[in-house]
């Protein structure tokens, strides 16, 4: 159970959207002028996101403000609006500044406080996410600030809320993640709107988790990878998986008449969803039908994981076909990874052409940016994930080279 929230305030306790271009291009003689321009969210649930940090602190919790604005500016706002909090970071309280872990480090050492998942940044947008994860902290992001909750989904939080008033509900936090990281885990499981991914609306797309490749530190740990992986060659997970799906279905607003797995490939023998969607239907209502062979491959492309998204969007064409005719039904289209999306716009294409009515995407899990962060023991710089393109072979490479620093280490 939580006891340390450490928050962003711009966008995230506070709207100060009227004031983002003067303050993006730091004409803080502007915003000084115009503070008045700042207002707080309305109530999502029973709280509103700036009354949080009072609620919290009388509960006995640490509260502590994180944010790269200048001091005045935070203190400012935060006494506008009655904000209280135990520590105040700011921009000139660290020579780093987010998605760099430094400020929040700097808190929690004011704090008292050493790192821990039990410990949360909230924020609105990626470069929250990403610091909270340097940091060692568990983090959230907001629904009500700005950032697309479709670009988030790339940098996916830990947990994503869209009431204020769930972070008060400190017992079932650790159970608010996604609903596929939690079953694939054995964690516990409270649904509610972030227990889905939202990943695009032209299809829709769902996914019920994330996926990091092995390039990624948090490969080692992620239940949910491990299970995708383990599908692509076995059923060992398929029960698991499938009900991950089943009860992910069952809490949409909106049913499927059909559910349809994107097809093998003809040199594929074994149907790695088939398993999973009877497990699956144990799970939703029971006149929603599955049907294994609503899609077929016609067309195998080789290398399709080596290109770019131009690329697979071209070699991708023509590669499905059906044999239904779908009579306007509502489709479910499932796939085990979202990444760049050109396999499933091509199938829903596919079905729409032959009469489908409204299909959407559901993947098992989102492919996600890689959060890798390593400091050069010889010069200090930041080091970056490189590849040996002769082996192949994954290593640290320090972001000076080749005319600073030519330093390497292990991955």
């Amino acid at each position: 159970m939580p006891n340390v929230f450490l928050f962003d305030l711009d966008m995230t306790l506070v709207d100060s959207s009227a004031l983002a271009h003067l303050r993006r291009s730091q004409m803080w003689d502007a915003v000084r002028q115009n503070m008045n321009l700042i207002r707080p969210f309305p109530a999502q649930g029973r709280v509103a996101p700036h009354e949080l940090p009072a609620l919290l602190r009388a509960d006995g919790q640490a509260v502590g403000i994180v944010t790269s604005s200048p001091e005045w500016y935070a203190t400012a706002v935060l006494q506008q609006f009655r904000i209280p909090y135990d520590v105040l970071i700011s921009y000139g309280d660290t020579e780093n500044h987010k998605p760099d872990p430094a400020p929040i480090q700097e808190a929690l050492r004011r704090l008292g406080i050493a790192a821990s998942r039990d410990s949360l940044y909230i924020g609105d947008d990626v470069g929250d996410v990403e610091a909270a994860y340097h940091a060692g902290l568990a983090s959230v992001a907001v629904r009500w600030g700005p950032t697309s909750i479709f670009e988030l989904s790339s940098s996916a939080p830990d947990i994503f809320v869209s009431k204020a008033s769930t972070l008060l509900r400190r017992d079932r936090i650790g159970g608010r993640g996604y609903i596929g990281e939690a079953l694939t885990s054995n964690w516990p499981f409270h649904s509610h709107w972030g227990s889905i991914l939202h990943c695009d609306d032209e299809p829709v797309v769902y996914a019920l988790g994330r996926y990091f490749t092995a390039s990624d530190p948090r490969h080692a740990t992620s239940a949910l990878s491990a299970a995708v992986l383990s599908l692509k060659n076995n059923d060992s997970q398929a029960q698991v998986l499938g009900e991950c799906v089943g009860r992910a279905v069952d809490l949409f607003d909106w049913k499927p008449d059909c559910i349809i797995p994107v097809p093998m490939k003809p040199s594929q023998e074994r149907n790695r969803f088939k398993e999973l969607l009877e497990s699956a239907a144990d799970h939703f209502d029971e006149d929603i039908e599955v049907e294994l062979n609503g899609l077929k491959t016609v067309k195998e492309v080789e290398g399709y994981k080596q290109m770019n998204a131009l690329e697979r969007a071209e070699a991708i064409k023509g590669a499905f076909d059906t044999d239904y005719t779908w009579g306007g039904a509502k489709i479910l289209l499932l796939d085990d990874v979202y990444t760049t999306g050109e396999t499933t716009r091509e199938c829903v294409r596919i079905l729409n052409a032959n009469g489908a009515g409204e299909v959407r995407v559901m993947a098992i899990a989102k492919d996600q940016r890689v959060f890798a962060r390593k400091t050069c023991s010889a010069c200090g710089r930041s080091m970056k994930i490189r590849e040996n393109h002769a082996t192949h072979v994954k290593f640290w490479g320090c972001s000076g080279y080749p005319h600073n620093c030519q330093h390497t280490e292990d991955f």
